[in-house]
């Protein structure tokens, strides 16, 4: 007897599949959809594979499968299986990652119908029934049967019943007469219906560029015939041109009959990449991200399944995408956190997912990055991955330097006097810049008009209410805000602490740099970007556009302005403070610093005229801001990398962190302190050695949205092995290789 098992949707979560037997009236197939009993319920759920014996006594029958196909191929339910243990996840819901919208919730997404009308006699008949028509003075059939005459072939009902300014009754008469008839047909609903690009060609390789090229076309050649993964690591600086190398890597791996997918951290952030996958392949690229429509997700997962598309292109769910023959994998940006589901399980990061799903298909992947993470960059030191790097910048002049970089000692400016929140050279770059006629970007990555309120008389400081955090002036609506529970308060004019009117907006933002621009700048056309001015996602996609058509003169944003933007009319950049994630308690804190500095500092100079940068810092001499004022990832990575080693911080060593949340503060330290005893006493028991426990600590935001949080950090090797052994109430997350441990 056959037996399949079965990855059940369960309430609780199971990381393990269920046996049961089939029946001889059903056929199952590894990745199809069934219907199962599951205590006193049915239930839905996936089959993972197929067994000639139980390893239980007695089974239940499936009930019934879901459609006539699988839904997952066996390369995906390995890929399911190894995040299921990887990341200690609920084996369903590895599965359901991979599964069509909706699915795993039930919803019946259906494909959109559209309606065709067409004659239903010949041309001479119909003249002779318009005739009549207009006689019984019948005018909107009449009408209708007019509008079908004129046209070529069928039209849509929907049109027709607008031209024709009639109700469905007028061509449901048509129909039952036997003039007309209706025929239904699947319309796929194209997110990119609106979308009109010029075709790309390839463009002429630089001398860099091409010996890049060559080892990874010989690669993808190699790989196709032997079936085995490569993985390449395509270290290149800000504009060397990687995306050029991503699309040529594309139309070979075409040419050679396999298809690709390429993983972009944010699809709102990268248009103008986007922009060029379709134009350089147009009517072959599919776009799968969470903004689409459900009907738009739904089309777009089964095109792709039937291999209607050579590129699926999306952020780091579209590595799930159900792309047959696969055989290039490319990872945008490797280095971004954006690839990392850090909000629900399972929490896995989509470069490791990729780099399983290579090894498991056989393809090419390929990460690029000018600041790669320094887990790749050590990976490729060892050999397991292949490294090639780009050092010249290209631009439409051919090659070019780097921004020259200039670091302002903020202590100084405030020791000479100056307590503004420009230094005198960035005031006056900024100045001369807008003088040529060139564009400025100016970062700063807080929000807000001011970060802190304080009384000046008893240093009383606002915080949220159900946050352990300071609140944000935003001067826009005259509130205090939270930015971590979005939650608004009253601005202040008196301290309840005190009394006194003594009240200091201190720190500064978004908000508060663009109001000085427009008071030392009045001449200069000034946008914002940052999550308060960009509510929609159009308002995003006008703001990038006015700026590149060079109808605004300086930018300002947090982030956002330093994802991978090309725009040639910039030619200085402006980092206001370069201090905002170097003192927090993280160890990726120097990390997040220098690839935020060289993401941005690369905005400038993209186009003909030379690009500058100015870095603002309390911390001339911090190692992460002098390197990459000097575009010198080794120097920074061979100094990061001691102090990695020195605490046995990844890549040394894998990290897992463990965060208990609790409404009662008491309860958070009492469970954190029992399971940190489990553990310790398990480790005793497996006898794995290496494994440190740190904690438990507060996180660094220890409540949050009215829920306290304390968390353990594991260090070491075995960490899965260890954790899991341990049974985890409610209330307990796991997160391994987290983004964070703030």
């Amino acid at each position: 007897m056959e037996y399949a098992e079965v990855a059940v949707n369960t309430l609780g979560g199971h990381r393990h599949a269920f046996t049961y037997s089939i029946p001889a009236s059903i056929q199952v197939q590894v990745g199809q959809g069934v219907w199962v009993p599951f205590g006193p319920r049915k239930l839905i759920g996936i089959v993972t594979g197929l067994v000639d014996h139980s390893p239980v006594d007695t089974t239940r029958d499936i009930d019934s499968v879901i459609g006539t196909l699988p839904f997952v191929s066996p390369e995906r339910i390995a890929l399911a299986r190894w995040i299921a243990d990887y990341y200690l996840a609920p084996l369903f819901s590895a599965v359901a990652l991979m599964l069509p919208p909706g699915f795993e919730r039930n919803t019946v997404i259906k494909p959109k119908i559209t309606k065709y009308l067409a004659l239903n006699i010949n041309r001479e008949e119909a003249q002779q029934v318009l005739l009549v028509l207009r006689k019984k003075r019948s005018f909107k059939q009449a009408r209708v049967l007019e509008i079908l005459l004129s046209a070529d072939s069928r039209l849509p009902t929907s049109a027709v019943m607008t031209r024709a300014a009639c109700n469905r009754n007028a061509v449901r008469l048509l129909i039952a007469s036997g003039i007309l008839v209706e025929q239904d047909e699947v319309t796929r609903r194209d997110p990119l219906n609106k979308r009109n690009l010029p075709l790309e060609l390839p463009l002429t390789f630089t001398d860099a560029q091409m010996a890049a090229w060559q080892p990874i076309k010989t690669s993808l050649n190699e790989v196709v015939e032997s079936g085995r993964a490569a993985i390449f690591l395509l270290h290149g600086v800000t504009g060397s041109g990687k995306t050029e190398i991503y699309l040529q890597a594309l139309a070979e791996t075409i040419k050679l009959g396999k298809k690709g997918i390429c993983l972009v951290p944010e699809i709102a952030l990268t248009t103008q990449l986007v922009d060029r996958f379709f134009s350089r392949f147009p009517g072959r690229v599919a776009l799968l991200h969470s903004r689409l429509s459900a009907g738009e997700q739904y089309d777009e997962w089964q095109s792709i399944q039937e291999g209607e598309f050579d590129v699926v292109i999306g952020p780091r769910s579209a590595v799930f995408a159900p792309q047959p023959n696969l055989g290039l994998i490319i990872v945008d940006e490797e280095h971004e956190w954006a690839y990392k589901q850090s909000d629900k399980m399972p929490r896995y990061h989509a470069r490791e997912v990729a780099v399983e799903l290579a090894r498991l298909t056989g393809s090419t992947l390929l990460l690029g990055s000018a600041t790669p993470d320094v887990g790749s960059y050590y990976r490729a030191r060892l050999k397991e991955f292949n490294l090639i790097e780009l050092k010249d910048r290209v631009t439409p002049l051919g090659a070019s330097s780097l921004p020259e970089v200039t670091i302002v000692n903020m202590c100084s400016e405030y020791r000479d006097g100056n307590r503004g929140m420009f230094s005198r050279l960035l005031k006056s770059q900024i100045l001369s810049a807008l003088q040529k006629k060139e564009q400025v970007i100016l970062f700063i990555n807080r929000r807000g008009l001011a970060t802190f309120v304080q009384c000046g008389n008893c240093g009383y400081v606002p915080s949220c209410s159900h946050c352990t955090g300071t609140l944000t002036f935003h001067a826009s609506n005259r509130k205090l805000v939270c930015h971590h529970c979005r939650r608004t308060y009253s601005d202040i004019s008196i301290c309840p602490n005190c009394g006194s009117r003594d009240i200091k907006h201190l720190g500064i933002g978004t908000e508060a740099v663009e109001a000085e621009c427009r008071l030392l700048f009045p001449q200069a056309n000034v946008i914002r970007l940052d999550s308060d001015t960009m509510t929609r996602s159009r308002d995003f996609e006008q703001a990038i556009s006015l700026f590149r058509s060079r109808r605004a003169d300086i930018m300002i944003g947090t982030q956002l302005v330093a994802k991978g933007f090309d725009f040639p009319g910039v030619s200085l950049v402006g980092v206001v403070n370069a201090d905002t994630s170097l003192n927090l308690p993280d160890f990726r804190a120097a990390e997040r610093t220098f690839q935020l500095l060289c993401q941005v500092e690369g905005r400038a100079g993209r186009g003909v005229v030379a690009g500058r940068a100015v870095v603002q810092t309390f911390n001339p001499d911090y190692y992460a801001v002098k390197y990459a004022a000097q575009h010198d990832y080794s120097g920074f990575y061979n100094n990061e990398m001691k102090y990695r080693r020195q605490f046995g911080y990844p890549p040394f060593n894998s990290m897992a962190r463990l965060i208990y949340i609790n409404v009662n503060n008491e309860k958070c330290y009492s469970e954190s302190k029992r399971l940190r005893s489990l553990l310790e006493k398990e480790l005793a028991v497996t006898g794995l050695s290496g494994i440190r426990i740190m904690g438990p600590t507060p996180v660094f935001i220890s409540r949050l949205r009215g829920k306290y949080q304390m968390q353990l950090i594991l260090l070491g090797h075995g960490l899965q092995q260890l954790l899991d052994r341990i049974n985890f109430p409610k209330g307990w997350i796991l997160d391994f290789d987290p983004a964070s441990v703030l």
